[in-house]
């Protein structure tokens, strides 16, 4: 479980921060720009949550985008907790997450709540940090704290699997679902300038079930040298790995393109495949 009053006191002073010092959610803004201007469809209003301080450029096919955020703001039009959504049922067409959903704690009642508030033929879409990412400050960690203290502590929040959210889409009935994942390695000169990456982008851990005191400086000396030992490439850079994962759902309408039924296919697969034999 997390500690939703830590993270939205350390987003509300990340969000103080340069944007360009924060890793790659610009190149993801970008992205997110790209996907939403790529669907032909037009949406009157957008709900756009918590794009940290970062400037999200209105796309053509959207024709209001409403800034919200859980931490109040000049830019932000609404606040509210992601996981308590104000909306009336049925009342927009599109709802977007950027970077979020890895500090929920009730990830599948989010969803829930999106499908409600979306109108039919409403859009969710969301991207959040999945699957392996940080695996090698992890490892470093809890290797230094068993050779040390006899003992390890989540030091790093877990993140949800791709196919866990593709379920949880399906689930929650949202039509056409897509889950897919994108892979990075950042390369840093040590380990402490990832350390420091994440605490300015408030990404640090938020589990209620951390240890309160700091990490010990031998732990953290240790760690750094396992990291080096583990991590490091040929240029003498370490790496960190990132899983970016983007999920997407709409809401149920009757002019939504259908799966076929079984059987009603017009090619045989088995005659096509013996041309390649």
């Amino acid at each position: 479980m997390h500690n939703r009053k830590l993270v939205r006191l350390r987003r509300k002073k990340a969000n103080k921060i340069n944007p360009e010092s924060k890793l790659f959610f610009k190149e993801y803004l970008e992205e997110m720009h790209e996907r939403i201007s790529s669907i032909n469809e037009t949406f009157h209003e957008c709900i756009a949550y918590d794009f940290r301080n970062l400037n999200f450029p209105k796309p053509k096919n959207i024709k209001k985008v409403i800034r919200c955020d859980s931490n109040a703001s000049t830019s932000t039009d609404l606040v509210y907790d992601e996981e308590f959504l104000p909306f009336k049922r049925e009342s927009v067409d599109m709802i977007l997450s950027f970077f979020n959903l890895h500090f929920a704690n009730d990830v599948q009642g989010i969803f829930h709540q999106v499908l409600k508030s979306l109108k039919p033929n409403g859009i969710f879409l969301a991207c959040l940090f999945a699957g392996d990412t940080l695996t090698e400050l992890r490892f470093a960690l809890s290797k230094a704290e068993e050779e040390i203290v006899n003992g390890t502590s989540p030091r790093i929040s877990p993140f949800a699997d791709l196919q866990g959210l593709s379920n949880l889409l399906q689930k929650n009935n949202f039509s056409l679902p897509v889950a897919d994942i994108d892979r990075k390695k950042i390369l840093y000169n040590k380990p402490i300038d990832l350390m420091l990456d994440l605490r300015l982008m408030g990404e640090t851990n938020s589990l209620i079930k951390m240890k309160k005191n700091f990490l010990r400086r031998d732990v953290l000396k240790r760690a750094i040298q396992i990291y080096e030992d583990n991590f490091t490439n040929n240029e003498g850079k370490v790496y960190a790995t990132f899983e970016i994962a983007w999920v997407i759902g709409w809401k149920y309408h009757h002019s939504q393109q259908k799966p076929l039924r079984p059987g009603s296919g017009k090619v045989n697969l088995k005659r096509e495949v013996k041309k390649f034999e």
